[in-house]
């Protein structure tokens, strides 16, 4: 059973998202009723698998923030919004947001995204990803051939010594070109300084496919 609550500002999706979470068997509501701000909602300290978070809250708060609080209280975030401001997307997965959903998706892609963070995926659509790609405000890395092999590799999932093996290169070359992707991503206000955090950078630069929906 996975155990889902819902952080927005308009009530009438709170109380419908959690009916119709509530109607699928595998999925349950952890706070009937919603929260409509994150202060509001880590006030009540109910558990829950994943949190569905709206981007914009009538209190203005950012979804960076929200998004590390949510994290740091020990729950998973997947974004639910309409999605069309990509700025606070992009502040959303720098929070690390464990993926987007739009809420003009249908119900069924919803679910499967909630099962698919649940389980510590990433759930992040071509679209969303065209969307962000295509943000002309948007700061790149400018990363060179070499180091998105390294990184697609890296993030991918395969430790140093693999990277370096399927590259044919030596350990040290491989460690020596993650230490130079992170200082770019540093320098463009984009820090990479865990596993974890490349991995996110990766998706972002559609250098790593990202993790779809089970369908």
């Amino acid at each position: 059973m996975i155990n889902t609550a819902v952080i927005d500002d308009h009530e009438a999706i709170r109380i419908g998202m959690a009916a119709a979470l509530e109607a699928n068997p595998g999925h349950q509501v952890t706070l009937v009723g919603g929260a409509g701000t994150v202060d509001e909602f880590l006030a009540q300290d109910v558990p829950a698998d994943v949190v569905l978070l709206d981007l914009q809250l009538d209190d203005g708060s950012d979804p960076l923030d929200n998004t590390e609080r949510l994290i740091d209280a020990g729950y998973k975030v997947l974004v639910y919004s309409i999605a069309d401001n990509v700025r606070l997307l992009r502040r959303a997965l720098a929070g690390g947001a464990a993926g987007v959903c739009r809420k003009a998706e249908p119900l069924a892609v919803t679910l499967a995204s909630i099962e698919a963070v649940s389980e510590g995926q990433v759930v992040i659509s071509q679209e969303i990803l065209a969307a962000i790609e295509g943000d002309a405000s948007y700061v790149a890395a400018n990363l060179g051939p070499r180091e998105r092999e390294v990184l697609a590799l890296y993030a991918g999932g395969f430790e140093v010594p693999e990277v370096a093996e399927r590259l044919t290169i030596t350990e040290n070359s491989v460690k020596e070109y993650l230490k130079r992707i992170r200082v770019k991503y540093t320098n463009v206000n984009r820090p990479a300084a865990s596993k974890l955090d490349l991995f996110r950078r990766a998706i972002e630069d559609g250098i790593v496919p990202p993790v779809e929906p089970h369908q």
